[in-house]
C-alpha cells in the first residue's frame, strides 16, 4: 500500500513526536474511534506501537536502544522527481525510466552497512504541491522491495522541492551523524517555496546534514537555483545529462558515503583540565534589518570582510556585535560603512536603499534583471520561486526568454511593477502535434529565431512586437503580425 505524506498528518503528530518511538501506541476505543497516544490506555486493547510519520502503517517499531544504533551510523536519502517533466525523453527513453534504472543498480550496489532511504515528489496527482511520499525512511531496508517500489514510479505532478527538503529534515533532526541527502531533479522549484533559503536555515538549525543536487537534463538558466541548494548544503552540484553521467553522479555520491563507513573518524583522546580566566566583557551593539525581501544578510567587517554575524527573516537571528564599521552583504547587494557603537540598536532600512521590480505576466522560465550599462547580473526572477527581486536604486533592462526589455528605472523604496503583456505578445500553435518536431518562430525581415514551439514541451512562443514567419518542418507561414498584449492563435 503506498501511504503519501502530508505536512499536515505530520503537524497534527507534532506532540507524539517528542515521546520515544516505543512510547507511541494507535489504539481504538468502545465506540471505534481511533486513538494516537504517548502511553498505553488502562482499558484498551491491546496497542500497536506507530510510527509518527507514518500513522497508517501499524506495525511494531524498534526499541529505542536499537533505533539509537542506527542513528549513529551514516547513511544517504535520495530525493526523486517525479514530475510531469520526468516523462519528456533523452535518447528515445523517457527521462524517468532512466532514473529509475539507475536508482535501482545503486540500491543494488550499496553496502548493507549503509542505512538507505527514498523519498519520491509529484507521482500521484497533477498539480498537488503536497505530492510527497517517503518510500522508505533512512535506516536498514529491504532492496528488493523498495526497487520494486522505484518500477511503480509514474511522473504526473508539480516540482515541491521546499517541502520534500523539510520532509527530510523530520526524518534528520535525531540523526547524530551527518546523512548525506541527494536530490535528482529535472528543473526548478515549481510551488513557491525557496529550497535554497530552506537548506540554508536548516543547516543554521543545526540539522546534520549535506545536500548534493543532480541537475538530470537542466537547461542552463534553471540550474542557479539547484546550484544555489547544493552550495547551501555543503554539498556538490553535478550536471548529467544523459543516463551514463547519472550513473557517474550517483556512483560518486555512493563513493563518498562508503568512505565515511570505511573509515570513520578517530576520537581524540582527551586529558581535561580545568582553567578559570576572568575576561571583561566589551560593550555590545545591535544591528536590526527592517524590510529585507527573502534570504540572509551576512554581517561582516568593513575592512577585513570577515563575517561577524547573519540575519534571516523569521529565524530569531542574533546581530549582537562588537562597537565598529560594518558592511551588510543582502542578496543582490551590499549597504558599506555601518558605525556602531556600544551599546546602541542600529536600525538598517532596506528600503532606503534598495527598491523592487515586480515583473507578471511573464509566460514562463526565469527573467534576469541586468544592470543597463555593464550587463552585469543583479538579480533573476521566476514564476513560483519566491525570487528575490530587490536590488539597489539604477537603470536596469529585463532580460526575458525571448525577448528584453531596456530601461527600467527604481528608486530607492520604490516598488517597481513591469507587466510583460504591455511589451510582448503570444503566438498561440495549435493542430501541431509532431512530437519529434520543432515550429521555428523567425524574425521576418532577418530570419533570426526569437523562439521555437514543440508539442507538449510547455513552449515559451512569448515575443515582442513585430512580424514573425512560422517555419514548420514542410511548410513556412509569412507574414505573422504581434501586437503587444495579443494573443495570435495559429491554426
Amino acid at each position: 500500500m503506498k501511504h503519501r505524506v502530508v505536512l499536515a498528518s505530520l503537524a497534527a503528530l507534532a506532540s507524539l513526536a517528542t515521546a520515544s518511538a516505543a512510547d507511541l501506541y494507535k489504539w481504538t476505543d468502545e465506540k471505534g474511534q481511533v486513538h494516537y497516544t504517548s502511553s498505553s490506555p488502562e482499558a484498551a486493547r491491546k496497542p500497536q506501537q506507530i510510527d509518527p510519520a507514518n500513522p497508517s502503517n501499524a506495525t511494531a517499531l524498534p526499541t529505542q536502544a536499537a533505533a539509537n544504533g542506527a542513528a549513529n551510523a551514516p547513511g544517504v536519502l535520495f530525493i526523486l522527481d517525479a514530475s510531469g517533466s520526468m516523462k519528456a525523453k533523452i535518447d528515445n527513453r523517457e527521462k524517468i525510466v532512466i532514473a529509475k534504472e539507475v536508482m535501482s543498480n545503486l540500491l543494488r550496489d550499496l553496502p548493507a552497512t549503509i542505512r538507505v532511504g527514498l523519498e519520491v515528489y509529484g507521482h500521484h496527482t497533477k498539480g498537488d504541491c503536497n505530492d510527497i511520499e517517503v518510500m522508505a525512511p533512512v535506516g536498514q531496508v529491504d532492496k528488493t522491495a523498495l526497487i520494486q517500489r522505484v518500477q511503480t514510479i509514474d511522473p504526473k505532478g508539480m516540482t515541491p522541492i521546499t517541502q520534500a527538503l523539510q520532509v527530510a529534515a523530520e526524518q534528520l533532526k535525531t540523526a547524530e551523524q551527518e546523512t548525506t541527502v541527494v536530490l535528482v531533479s529535472d528543473g526548478e522549484e515549481t510551488c513557491k517555496g525557496d529550497p535554497c533559503a530552506a537548506v540554508g536555515s536548516l543547516v543554521q538549525q543545526g540539522v546534520k546534514l549535506k545536500v548534493h543536487v543532480v541537475g538530470f537534463d537542466v537547461a542552463k538558466k534553471e540550474q542557479q537555483q539547484l546550484i544555489c541548494i547544493a552550495k547551501a548544503g555543503n554539498g556538490k552540484y553535478f550536471t548529467a545529462n544523459n543516463a551514463e553521467q547519472l550513473k557517474d553522479a550517483l556512483t560518486e555520491v555512493k563513493q563518498e558515503v562508503v568512505k565515511k563507513i570505511e573509515t570513520p573518524p578517530k576520537k581524540p583522546e582527551v586529558t581535561i583540565s580545568q582553567k578559570v580566566i576572568k575576561v571583561q566583557r566589551p560593550e555590545i551593539g545591535t544591528i536590526e534589518i527592517k524590510n529585507n525581501m527573502t534570504g540572509s544578510v551576512e554581517i561582516l567587517d568593513q575592512q577585513t570582510g570577515e563575517k561577524k554575524a547573519s540575519f534571516c527573516n523569521g529565524c530569531g537571528s542574533n546581530t549582537q556585535v562588537p562597537p565598529g564599521t560594518y558592511k551588510l552583504k543582502f542578496h543582490n547587494f551590499t549597504i558599506d560603512g555601518i558605525e556602531l557603537t556600544g551599546g546602541e540598536k542600529k536600525v538598517v532600512d532596506a528600503n532606503t536603499v534598495s527598491g523592487i521590480i515586480e515583473i507578471k505576466n511573464n509566460m514562463t522560465d526565469s527573467v534576469e534583471i541586468l544592470d543597463q550599462q555593464t550587463g552585469e547580473k543583479k538579480a533573476s526572477f521566476c514564476n513560483g520561486c519566491g525570487s528575490n527581486t530587490q536590488v539597489p536604486p539604477g537603470t536596469y533592462k529585463l532580460k526575458f526568454h525571448n525577448f528584453t526589455i531596456d530601461g527600467i528605472e527604481l528608486t530607492g523604496g520604490e516598488k517597481k511593477v513591469v507587466d510583460a503583456n504591455t511589451v510582448s505578445g503570444i503566438i498561440e500553435i495549435k493542430n501541431f502535434t509532431d512530437r519529434g518536431s520543432l515550429v521555428q518562430i523567425l524574425d521576418q525581415q532577418t530570419s533570426e529565431e526569437k523562439a521555437d514551439f514543440c508539442y507538449g514541451c510547455g513552449s515559451n512562443t512569448q515575443v515582442a512586437p513585430g512580424t514573425y514567419k512560422l517555419k514548420y518542418p514542410n511548410f513556412t507561414v509569412e507574414n505573422i503580425v504581434v501586437e503587444a498584449g495579443q494573443n495570435v492563435v495559429i491554426e
